[in-house]
């Protein structure tokens, strides 16, 4: 089914113009010395939108309870051909009739209900409403600041307007073409913010930014610590040459280029060259070496007791 709000896209989904496409936003002709323009909306969106949400509060504690009280008394017409039935039984009516008459129950006129509504009670709806929220204003204003040759000029007008005029948003636009109405400032373009509350979700977000960058940098040295102590390990047991390492900033570094033990032996140190040096000298004691020379001593012991043996006879 085709959505009949769909409409013609300047390009196509590839990047190239729409043949269908019709501009029909024109452009008005230039004007000499007037390229941008500062202009200020007065909208009480906040407002309206209360206001449409009290009428329909207020029509739905009419429309709940009248169609409400139609279902049921439907539920009961259904029940009178019932009687003398357990709890369990009853139930199972209910869900009987629930199924059989589901196009019934979910059947509404909701919008046409709410129209007729308000048009029966929008005099009374309006003064009530007007006293809750003070008369406050629900016509929309606009307001031409200044127009001047150059985008820059009109920015800076506009931090000007800013500082006599803090309760209005100041916008910046070119001349002659059509621009989106949105009286959010935090949803239009180039605009000067002075409310607290956007200054604040700005600085949260520059911090969030902050702090996600600096766990970013934290996991990725560690990922880098992690693959450099698995490299160390296995050239350990493999014997290969160690080319690379990282140093207390989470760099990664060439192993020739470190001030360390073994880059000071000489230029280029295998760990196999090192292992052998520190755990296979000559010097070195340990469990093989104390059982050979164990061995070795009772081989010699041996040898000395059959000379002496013979120089006795």
């Amino acid at each position: 089914m085709t959505d009949k709000n769909t409409y013609e896209k300047q390009n196509l989904p590839n990047g190239t113009k729409n043949p269908k496409y019709v501009d029909l936003l024109e452009e008005d002709k230039s004007i000499a010395g007037q390229k941008f323009t500062c202009v200020s909306f007065v909208s009480p969106e906040k407002i309206l939108k209360k206001k449409e949400l009290f009428f329909f509060k207020e029509f739905l504690k009419h429309w709940d309870f009248t169609k409400s009280t139609q279902k049921f008394t439907q539920f009961l017409n259904f029940l009178a051909f019932k009687y003398n039935l357990d709890f369990d039984k009853l139930m199972s009516d209910f869900q009987e009739y629930t199924k059989s008459e589901t196009d019934t129950i979910s059947q509404t006129t909701i919008e046409d209900d709410y129209k007729n509504f308000v048009d029966a009670k929008e005099e009374d709806l309006s003064q009530e409403f007007n006293a809750t929220y003070d008369f406050q204003t629900s016509t929309r204003g606009i307001k031409i600041r200044g127009s001047y040759p150059t985008q820059q000029e009109a920015e800076l007008r506009c931090r000007m307007l800013r500082e006599v005029d803090p309760n209005h948003d100041v916008y910046v636009g070119p001349v002659g073409m059509w621009m989106p109405w949105n009286p959010e400032a935090y949803k239009t373009g180039r605009v000067e913010y002075l409310e607290d509350e956007l200054n604040q979700l700005m600085s949260e977000k520059n911090l969030n930014e902050k702090q996600a960058k600096t766990a970013f940098e934290k996991r990725v040295n560690e990922a880098k610590r992690a693959a450099i102590e698995e490299n160390i390990k296995i050239a350990k047991e493999s014997g290969n040459k160690l080319t690379q390492n990282i140093d207390a900033d989470g760099n990664l570094v060439g192993v020739a280029n470190m001030n360390t033990t073994e880059t000071g032996l000489k230029d280029e140190v295998s760990s196999a060259d090192i292992r052998k040096e520190l755990f296979e000298g000559n010097n070195i004691r340990t469990r093989e070496t104390d059982k050979a020379h164990e061995a070795l001593q009772k081989e010699n012991n041996v040898v000395e007791m059959e000379v002496s043996e013979k120089k006795e006879d």
